[in-house]
């Protein structure tokens, strides 16, 4: 592995960047198709920005419904800084913080007329801090900080105090509210007797010790910690946040891993009887991202998505494993589909762990899947991808597809992933450093990303004799550690 470290000036690399309103760009000479899928996201997400009396411009996933959704926004706000100004989701949060409750609830999601909760008191996964912390340390901007820190606060609150169970981990409505709509995911959906799946929808979730809402909360505190830390609270307010993460993540390993299956399974607690839901879905990787796993049992984790029999499929990674009974290799939306935010939320997590490469492997394949359909009798961005084959997903209802042009947070792949695991550029403008972990050939980089008020243009490419050059173009001096 090469490894040099440089600081360049604006001086050394002028001319490099265009216009301070150019639109963000992705130079990636040796795949044309996985820029031309960035495109098309790109379109679709500019189609589906919403303007409505009485809310901020916000992106929708789902045109024909009118309502907002919160973890779909928050996955939609990960565009902010890499596609042009406004086409993402950071409106969406910004209308979901001004309908916070008094006690710190954000519901499921709301709809536009009413500007009432559309599925009672149902919640859904608590990602703004996450979400608000990754835009400001990749884009150095941190106004959106102190209202983020207020609501991430509040909310983290609310799921403390009205969705923890005694034991100390956290539950859902029903799989709907996870975000999961279909997922056979516990003792209520399949029966003890061994029956097959028979729907998930509105069952209770209350006696289930979701891992991902666990997780969720540990990923929320440990964000909020670095966000305290970035607009000047107490250090003593940023070590609660942590020691709130760190707390919560021994009782999730305690309780929730398995040591046998080397996996993290849902719990099942009827006060009387504790047993983990033996069934291994996407949900078990949230561990990783949010840092309750230790390096042990990641790399146990990883050997799940290395296998064939599980996890390592044609188009990786589905939601649920192959060897499980209600596995469909057509998809059957999260009963092994192929999801965006899911793929998005596993290869972050990799990468909290130095898997690098599998990482980038993930990345690269589920961009190879979607360019694949494009051109064809798929031609779309689609919800949700089947796993077996070159095909959107099935939806629950037999011959019934996952919906197109689903930018919403379809986008993530070639919008996102395209830049951070496929070039490997991990942007940190908030202490002015940048890695760069080249993996392609030719021509590559990035022109016009937000950075510290200005623009960021980083170019390379490999000489005559191999060597790897490049060129740097930002509003200040920062750091580049170029590994490869």
């Amino acid at each position: 592995m090469n490894l040099r470290k440089t600081r360049i000036s604006l001086a050394l690399a002028a001319g490099l960047a265009g216009s301070a309103a150019a639109a963000p760009e992705v130079i990636l000479d040796s795949h044309p198709e996985w820029i031309a899928l960035r495109e098309r996201a790109i379109g679709y997400a500019k189609k589906n920005m919403k303007k409505i009396p009485g809310w901020r411009d916000q992106m929708t996933c789902m045109p024909q419904w009118d309502r907002i959704w919160l973890w779909d926004s928050c996955f939609m706000s990960f565009y902010a800084g890499l596609a042009p100004d406004g086409v993402n989701g950071l409106g969406n949060l910004d209308n979901l913080y001004a309908m916070q409750e008094k006690d710190g609830r954000i519901a499921m999601a709301y709809d536009y007329a009413t500007r009432r909760s559309a599925f009672g008191d149902c919640s859904n996964p608590p990602l703004c801090a996450w979400a608000e912390w990754e835009y400001a340390r990749r884009t150095g901007d941190r106004s959106r900080l102190e209202r983020a820190y207020a609501a991430g606060t509040k909310l983290f609150g609310w799921f403390k105090a009205n969705r923890r169970h005694r034991s100390g981990l956290y539950w859902f409505e029903d799989t709907n509210a996870s975000g999961l709509d279909n997922s056979p995911r516990s003792a209520h959906v399949y029966g003890l007797n061994g029956n097959t799946y028979a729907g998930a929808d509105r069952f209770s979730g209350f006696g289930i010790d979701y891992i991902d809402l666990s997780c969720q909360q540990v990923l929320a505190a440990r964000s909020l910690a670095k966000i305290a830390k970035a607009i000047g609270r107490s250090a003593a307010e940023a070590s609660e946040w942590e020691r709130e993460a760190d707390g919560l993540s021994a009782l999730i390993n305690e309780r929730l891993w398995n040591d046998r299956s080397g996996f993290y399974h849902d719990g099942l607690d009827y006060g009387y009887q504790f047993m983990q839901e033996p069934r291994k879905t996407i949900c078990g990787f949230w561990p990783l991202v949010a840092r309750v796993a230790d390096a042990r049992r990641a790399a146990r984790l990883v050997k799940h998505l290395e296998n064939p029999e599980e996890f390592a499929t044609r188009h990786p990674v589905p939601t649920l494993s192959r060897d499980d009974i209600n596995y469909d290799p057509k998809g059957c939306f999260w009963r092994g589909g192929v999801w965006a935010p899911t793929n998005y939320m596993v290869v972050k997590g990799l990468k909290e762990f130095g898997y690098h490469a599998l990482a980038c492997e993930i990345a690269c394949r589920h961009l190879s899947c979607m360019a694949e359909l494009l051109g064809g009798e798929w031609d779309s961005v689609w919800e949700c991808y089947a796993p077996e084959c070159a095909a959107p997903a099935t939806r629950k209802n037999p011959g019934e597809y996952a919906r197109k042009d689903f930018v919403g947070w379809g986008g993530l792949g070639p919008i996102v992933m395209l830049v951070e695991d496929v070039l490997g550029l991990e942007i940190n403008a908030l202490e002015n450093k940048i890695i760069w972990r080249v993996k392609e050939k030719g021509r590559q980089g990035v022109r016009n990303l937000p950075y510290n008020g200005g623009r960021l243009t980083l170019v390379g490419d490999y000489d005559e004799n191999g060597k790897f050059k490049y060129a740097v173009d930002a509003p200040c001096a920062v750091d580049v550690v170029v590994l490869h």
